[in-house]
């Protein structure tokens, strides 16, 4: 008798819509804001904070995706590249979806967006998961470099008035600091690394280190360089104790590596 084949592992498909830039504001000297439009992103399914949606980029020298980002390649045919981030607004009555990209000078969305123009088209795919805001917490912990910045800005419009908030985040210097959502009971500490990626996720680090929480039931959310957030997971799970259901961790980058995997959670530490 033949053995029943094995059952599929594959991830369903997230739909993907078609996109054009409407709009590029530079928000700091390394960070842009670019808003598509388009028909299709109308039914763009917003499912909440620090979501993240898949970028899929205009091969070299040509000004639109290839065929095959609109369906599944064949075997052996080019994949498309592929980028991931997180969606800052979504605005369904528009159709307009914004995203901030960190110009740090290498890998090809970094390059798209540093001369991203109107009228440009890529296209979207997503969203993925998003974070759960546990509306019962008396504190939430933010904490991340800039690529953080969208993530945390939507966390933190979408907290209970009740609860609390302490932000850190790192930049590389005054320059590259943003507004971030005004919301009242929440404190934001801007650190400083210095330029280079060097020594990305130190300053970080040593504040959480430093840090007192506060009484009562917290959450923590983290993301950052890969390596620094493993040690910070490690810090936050065995010299603190939190509960590791309380502390999401997120590797959305690593030194040495342009194309990080978007599913690093520091599962392993």
């Amino acid at each position: 008798m033949n053995a029943a084949a094995p059952a599929s592992t594959a991830k369903p498909r997230k739909p993907r819509y078609a996109a054009t830039v409407k709009r590029v504001q530079r928000l700091t000297p390394r960070m842009v804001r670019v808003t598509f439009s388009g028909n299709e992103l109308s039914a763009f399914g917003w499912n909440g904070p620090a979501a993240h949606i898949k970028l899929i980029l205009p091969e070299p020298g040509s000004s639109a995706p290839m065929a095959s980002a609109t369906a599944a390649p064949a075997d052996g045919a080019p994949r498309p590249t592929m980028r991931t981030y997180t969606p800052r607004r979504f605005d369904p009555e528009a159709g307009e979806l914004d995203v901030d990209f960190i110009l740090h000078g290498e890998g090809p969305a970094s390059t798209w967006a540093a001369q991203a123009a109107v009228g440009q088209s890529l296209m979207i795919a997503g969203p993925g998961r998003n974070y759960v805001v546990d509306a019962s917490a008396d504190w939430f912990l933010l904490a991340g470099d800039e690529t953080a910045i969208p993530a945390i800005s939507t966390i933190l419009e979408s907290l209970p008035a009740s609860a609390g908030a302490t932000v850190f985040i790192e930049v590389a210097d005054k320059d590259d600091e943003v507004a971030l959502p005004a919301r009242p009971g929440t404190e934001v500490t801007w650190l400083h690394r210095g330029p280079g990626p060097a020594h990305a996720g130190e300053p970080l680090e040593a504040k959480l280190r430093a840090y007192v929480f506060p009484a009562g039931s917290g959450r923590v959310y983290v993301a950052c360089e890969s390596g620094a957030m493993r040690r910070i997971r490690r810090h936050l799970l065995t010299e603190r104790g939190i509960n590791r259901d309380h502390a999401v961790t997120r590797g959305y980058w690593k030194l040495g590596e342009v194309d990080h995997p978007d599913g690093d959670y520091g599962q392993d530490t």
